[in-house]
């Protein structure tokens, strides 16, 4: 099932989750400052959007922690 992840930017870095975590971040008023979306991405997993992530910010590409 596809999920879709939104990456936010505000006053205190980025912060990464799926909308229903967003949400919650928004709705505690978490989000310090004008928070900003950069992008949304849609995938299968979170390992999956993640790695998207690592790619559109331009960093260092994705590693999963070891088990």
């Amino acid at each position: 099932m596809k999920i879709t992840y939104e990456a936010w930017q505000d006053d205190n870095g980025v912060t990464f989750a799926d909308q229903e975590g967003i949400k919650q971040f928004k709705d505690k008023g978490l989000f310090f400052g004008k928070a900003k979306l950069l992008h949304t991405i849609v995938a299968d997993t979170p390992e999956e959007a993640m790695a998207a992530h690592h790619i559109k910010m331009g960093w260092e590409p994705y590693k999963p922690p070891e088990d």
